[in-house]
């Protein structure tokens, strides 16, 4: 891709958020003027820029969104939810070409066919999305459903005779119906009880041509949409990118491995039933839920590797598998910066470096102590000034580094407002302190652990409407995100004002899936019975849903936080709020450590988990059972000897015993060290080939004698 190209992508991002979050904003003000001035100018920007590139089709679904909010603007229609979803539709589209044209360098071959859909007939689009919402709500039903039908009676039905209820409530094969009002219905001393103010919409097992002689001779707008019915359904191969998709699922399943056996089925499960449900078999996808949730009950992937072998003994692809490099690329917080990130990565490969040197020199320096002494001194004043060049270098590195948690956090707006529709929920959002800043990894990892606990927030939770009002409560939820900077710490925050976690339902699922034995509830905490949640396949939801319940949260949003140092609190208060906080390293980069030795080696512990450090006697230490405990401010904490922990041989000394006191995730502990050496900044090294994934152990980095130094993840060491 050439830099003009590049040049496109990037701006052309920058105008698709800041339409994205301007239409969201018009639909809760739409009066907002200035407001939808801003949109329009970001649609005809980008309209404009397509235009100069030679992107017709973007052009043309630019000019069509462009086209609806002049119509806005002119007062000649009104700025409905309808509207906006239709525009905001147009900007997926834009986004999903966009990560095309980076791929490749140019809009996909089916660019035109795409374009046409969102263009043409909003009748049509309109239509789509009426189906689309009661066949979500009603999936059972739809199933067997032939027809689907909105019918919006005239005003005046009601004194022409009609009775619009009764004749929608005998429609011939009707599976579900709902009756919703047409425009809102006003204080009751205004309502007209004779003018009728209804939407019916309904799903029938019959075909289209009986329903229109049923509903014949009724006044008002009736649409009626045929739909495939099972046989017709059973009779289309799958696509062959989702048979693709769903032959990885399978693979991902035979890996064989015990760890996050629950995260490995859910991830196969959701993905194969979120490719099933885009291709519009929705049985099928219902199928391999129900088989996902078996597979987690059961602890065996059997149930859903013979579901997903089912789904391609019985279906064959229509067309050769596309190139595995045509898949769609997966979505990421953002792709490009303003500054080439080889750049950057080269300068963190240097701060690297000359960290190694200077630990290097220091090194020399303590050598030289002891012979020359104007050596030493010169030493000395050059190691002064190598460190200051180094911190200035860091902190320019972290500079560049550092991007507002706005990239990530303006994402949630559209995903609640569409998580909320399906649940049937009024949830309003508020994000405090997208200001805030923090290096690109740490941005860049949130998406997913934030969208877990968004997800769970909206499906457990926040009560429905009328929930919330017989509590006295508003009958919209309010969901908060909250960040902020804490010194060297990212600390963000997710409420809501729900109903708070059932601390007897999770200590009950805890029991029957033996996380827990009798004799342990009968002791555990408050604090005890909240980290529950956090096991691997814990769920308390009585069914999977497209949003939540397969056990597949918590679990992974403390696996996410952990990875980058991280950690994890949550409080409840029953009927009134959930809270989730995550903390964070402002910067991944650079490591604060304390060097130890142990066993007549040196090893790094993270200062950040450290409480203090002490010298006590020998006698101090007793046993309690098998297990040697000290006791510190009247708290007993277990001594962990890491000589014998890491399988070394440690000088026996009677006088005293040495103590690292360290705590993570709510475990303290009191590791006993041979001596503290000192207090050493480094950029770590992640463990890679053989040693990836070695437990306990963060990773390594150079000393300045050449030494290869652990650095021992104290977190691991303490479960």
């Amino acid at each position: 891709m050439n830099e003009f190209l590049q040049q496109f992508v990037i701006e052309s991002r920058e105008l698709v958020d800041a339409a994205s979050d301007g239409l969201l904003a018009l639909e809760q003000s739409p009066q907002d003027t200035p407001r939808l001035d801003e949109v329009f100018r970001a649609f005809h920007t980008l309209k404009g820029s397509a235009a100069i590139v030679g992107f017709p089709p973007m052009e043309a679904v630019m000019h069509a969104a462009e086209e609806a909010l002049s119509a806005a603007r002119a007062g000649r229609v009104s700025l409905s939810s309808a509207r906006i979803g239709l525009c905001l539709s147009h900007l997926d589209q834009v986004t999903d070409w966009l990560d095309a044209i980076e791929r490749s360098g140019e809009l996909p071959r089916e660019a035109d066919s795409q374009a046409d859909r969102l263009v043409a007939n909003p009748a049509e689009r309109a239509a789509a999305a009426w189906v689309a919402g009661i066949v979500t709500r009603h999936r059972a039903a739809s199933t067997r459903a032939r027809s689907a039908i909105r019918f919006v009676p005239g005003p005046d039905s009601l004194y022409q005779g009609q009775d619009p209820v009764a004749r929608m409530t005998s429609l011939p094969g009707l599976l579900a119906l709902e009756l919703t009002a047409h425009e809102p219905w006003g204080a009751l001393d205004t309502l007209d009880p004779f003018r009728c103010n209804l939407v019916l919409t309904a799903l029938s097992a019959a075909p289209v041509a009986d329903l229109h002689v049923h509903l014949e001779g009724h006044t008002g707008n009736c649409a009626i949409v045929p739909m495939a019915t099972p046989s017709e359904e059973s009779g289309h191969a799958l696509p062959s990118p989702v048979a693709a998709m769903i032959e990885a699922q399978r693979a991902l399943l035979a890996e064989g491995s015990t760890q996050a056996f629950a995260g490995r089925v859910g991830s196969a499960g959701a993905s194969a039933a979120n490719a099933l449900r885009f291709c519009g078999r929705i049985e099928l996808a219902d199928r391999i839920s129900r088989a996902t949730a078996q597979s987690l009950v059961a602890l065996s992937v059997q149930p859903l590797e013979e579901a997903l072998a089912q789904l391609l003994t019985d279906e064959s692809p229509t067309e050769r598998a596309a190139p595995a490099d045509s898949a769609r690329a997966p979505e990421t917080v953002a792709r490009t910066f303003r500054i080439d990130a080889e750049q950057v990565d080269a300068l963190v490969r240097l701060a690297g470096e000359l960290t190694v040197v200077n630990n290097a020199i220091g090194h020399v320096a303590k050598l030289a102590q002891a012979g020359d002494p104007s050596l030493a001194e010169l030493l000395k004043d050059r190691h002064g000034a190598l460190e200051h060049l180094v911190g200035e270098l860091r902190r320019s590195v972290l500079r560049m580094r550092v991007r507002p948690l706005r990239a990530v956090l303006q994402r949630f707006p559209r995903l609640v407002r569409e998580m909320s529709a399906n649940l049937g929920k009024s949830v309003k959002l508020i994000i405090e302190g997208d200001e805030t800043e923090a290096d690109k990894v740490i941005v860049e990892m949130l998406f997913e652990p934030l969208l877990h606990l968004v997800r769970n927030a909206i499906d457990h939770g926040v009560e429905s409407a009328r929930e919330r009002a017989a509590a006295g409560k508003a009958r919209t939820a309010r969901l908060l995100i909250k960040a902020q900077r804490n010194v060297d710490e990212v600390i963000i925050e997710v409420s809501d004002d729900g109903a708070g976690i059932d601390l007897a339902r999770v200590r009950e699922v805890a029991l029957s899936r033996s996380l827990i034995t009798e004799e342990q509830l009968l002791t555990l905490t408050e604090a005890e019975t909240l980290d529950l949640i956090f096991a691997p396949g814990f769920s308390t939801a009585a069914r999977v849903t497209e949003i939540s319940g397969r056990g597949v949260g918590m679990d992974a949003v403390r696996r996410a936080v952990q990875r980058v140092g991280g950690h994890v609190a949550i409080r409840s208060v029953a009927g009134q709020e959930t809270a989730v906080t995550l903390s964070l390293p402002f910067s991944v980069m650079l490591t604060h450590v304390m060097l130890v030795e142990a066993g007549g080696q040196m090893f790094g512990l993270p200062l950040e988990a450290i409480i203090e450090t002490t010298r006590v006697p020998q006698a101090a230490i007793r046993r309690v059972g098998a297990a040697p405990v000290v006791v510190l401010r009247n708290r007993s904490l277990p001594v962990i000897d890491l000589a014998a922990v890491l399988g070394m041989e440690a000088p026996v000394d009677d006088d005293g015993a040495t103590l690292v006191v360290a705590a993570a995730n709510g475990q303290c502990g009191a590791f006993r060290v041979d001596r503290i050496v000192e207090r050493l900044d480094l950029i770590l090294k992640p463990l890679e080939g053989l040693l990836a994934g070695t437990p306990g152990i963060m990773g390594t980095t150079l000393l300045g004698d050449g030494r290869v130094l652990l650095v021992l993840d104290i977190a691991e060491m303490l479960q």
